[in-house]
């Protein structure tokens, strides 16, 4: 059990079962069961396991002479094993989540305790969709393993640290992972997952050609193990990068593969895969039919009550790049208004399936689209809201995408402005906005890359809620310049605060420069500097953070507020480091791909 080989425990363990089931009640007894159900469940024998798990149960409730540990230990064993075969059949409901945390203290047992760090690093990082957990509890299972020498639960753990920089968008580091969970990995179930995870690296990095290696060697497997669910998933990614790459007649083929399973199992999740898959491929065609057929075919999954969020997801994306491209050649608003009504229903599946990546693209996307209406105002706090939602879950590269978007509105500011009082063209609007760039990364998931570089501190302000400046310190020289920026913002800091927070936006231009704007009650802080806004966005939420946190700096701060008396920096020495540490040396350690 503990090397992680469930064959060899299921064979062994119902020999100690056939010895002593017909004995006195006994904690090995209970033992024996779970490890059987937990064996089971891996295996893939649902119900047998339930069945052991449930009798393990039932069997721990009548034990009355055993210790708070000895039950502890024990329920801790159950609850991992109904945990095992519920995740691996997607029942997120039925998991036992806050079980284990509540036992989690009072286990000494170095294996159990790293199954139940691994079960909760998985919780959090396919499940409950927290990166911050995920990554604790996955290290800490990682810690154990390595003492252990479990290689199959080390290869397993491994893989889950490298969805975990999947999410985050960090493709070098998922690498990594996925190929040290190989070398260590000694079972099928698992090589099939890795391999499947590893053509959706390639596919983002836009290696299509080791994608489908990847995928082949899944296939592979799969068909020697008879794993009907991973065939059928296989080959559709396989359709899907072969479409990719241009090559039809080969996925045609191999949807015709993916049919025949779909009659053989009458299964409905492999039918509505290939009908995704055959819409894929007739929305790369010419012919106006073929694209019509996709968009039907589309439609019709997005109404399925029993399809994956996944899927959904996939066909709403593709519906709305049909769309795009129908709204660009009929200016229709009609269209327009119906992509919006696909962009909602996308929004709240992502939600429900805590798809972050997919929810932050989608705002940005509806950003676009407000463009295209002229809301300015409605494209940039969307903007807001995507980089907030991308920051929070630490979607580093989405949110350097994201600032690079909302930076470039606000440098066009004026093109658009004119685009909309002219009232220009539909398509020259769509060309500027890069709709249709913006929908083929989401449809491929292709890794962008942009050049991000640091800003020029101008000046950082920290202004009362009644428009008082409480503290300002300039990071240039020439005062003359300084006094002009200063003096120019002050002249228009009612029109910043009532104007852009109310609409709930965070920066605004002045010039040649940017304005970025953070409220901690009872302040305002202001930066202003030039160049990107991605690293300035982060080095404000840090210093922001950090005024909170330093009691000294926030007491002299507030005494300060309520006597109406400005702040100097060397007033306050920890203050001038704070400072000086974040905007000038930039060495503090701002937010990073885990």
């Amino acid at each position: 059990m503990r090397l992680g080989n469930f064959p060899e425990t299921l064979k062994y363990a119902k020999k100690v079962y056939r010895a002593i089931r017909k004995e006195a009640l006994s904690p090995q007894l209970v033992e024996i069961l779970a490890m059987m159900g937990h064996a089971s469940c891996w295996l893939g024998n649902y119900e047998k396991g339930y069945q052991y798990l449930d009798e393990a149960e039932q069997k721990l409730k009548s034990l009355a002479d055993i210790s708070e540990e000895s039950r502890n230990l024990l329920q801790s064993m159950i609850y991992i094993g109904n945990n095992c075969g519920h995740m691996q059949q997607g029942k997120s409901d039925l998991l036992y989540e806050d079980e284990l945390l509540s036992l989690l203290e009072g286990i000494a047992d170095t294996f159990v305790l790293a199954e139940m760090y691994y079960q909760l690093g998985s919780l959090y990082t396919f499940i409950r969709i927290d990166i911050d957990l995920a990554i604790k509890y996955s290290y800490k299972c990682q810690h154990l393993v390595e003492k252990l020498g479990n290689n199959t639960l080390a290869a397993i753990n491994l893989t889950t640290i490298g969805c975990i920089y999947i999410m985050t968008g960090d493709l070098e580091k998922a690498l990594f992972y996925h190929e040290e969970a190989s070398k260590k990995n000694n079972t099928v179930m698992i090589e099939m997952g890795i391999f499947n995870n590893l053509s959706m690296i390639y596919s983002q990095k836009g290696e299509l050609d080791k994608a489908l290696e990847s995928l082949n060697k899944a296939f592979e497997l799969a068909n020697k193990v008879n794993a009907t669910y991973i065939l059928m998933s296989t080959l559709a990614s396989m359709i899907e990068v072969l479409v990719l790459m241009g090559k039809n007649e080969i996925a045609e083929e191999y949807l015709i593969k993916l049919k025949e399973i779909c009659e053989k199992e009458k299964n409905p999740f492999a039918e509505l895969y290939a009908n995704f898959c055959e819409g894929f491929i007739l929305k790369t065609k010419n012919r106006i039919q073929d694209r019509a057929k996709a968009q039907s075919i589309f439609e019709e999954i997005v109404k399925q009550d029993v399809i994956s969020g996944e899927l959904t997801m996939k066909a709403l994306i593709n519906l709305c790049d049909l769309l795009v491209e129908e709204f660009r050649f009929t200016a229709e608003l009609e269209v327009l208004e119906e992509l919006n009504l696909l962009l909602e229903k996308l929004i709240n599946i992502a939600k429900s399936q805590n798809s972050f990546w997919i929810l932050a693209e989608t705002y940005l996307l509806q950003a676009k689209f407000a463009l295209l209406k002229g809301d300015l105002n409605s494209a940039r706090k969307k903007l807001t809201e995507a980089q907030d939602l991308a920051d929070k879950n630490n979607l580093k590269l989405l949110g350097e995408k994201i600032s690079y978007e909302h930076d470039k509105i606000l440098q066009n500011l004026n093109v658009w402005e004119s685009l909309i009082e002219n009232e220009a063209p539909i398509k020259e609007r769509i060309e500027l906005a890069e709709l249709n760039v913006h929908i083929e990364n989401m449809l491929f998931n292709r890794k962008f890359s942009l050049e991000i570089s640091e800003e020029d501190p101008v000046i950082i302000l920290i202004i009362t809620e009644g428009g008082t400046p409480l503290f300002s310190h300039s990071f240039i020289k020439e005062k003359k310049f300084e006094t002009q920026i200063i003096s120019g913002f002050l002249t228009t800091i009612d029109y910043f605060i009532k104007e852009t927070f109310s609409q709930g936006l965070d920066r605004a231009v002045f010039g040649e420069y940017t304005l970025l704007m953070k409220y901690l009650k009872p302040f305002y802080i202001t930066y202003i500097f030039s160049g990107n806004s991605y690293y300035a966005h982060q080095r404000i939420n840090y210093f922001t953070e950090s005024l909170k946190k330093q009691d000294i700096i926030w007491e002299k701060f507030m005494i300060n507020c309520e006597k109406g008396k400005s702040i100097h920096l060397n007033d306050i020495p920890l203050l001038e480091s704070l400072i000086t540490n974040t905007f000038v040396y930039k060495n503090v350690e701002l937010n990073q791909p885990i």
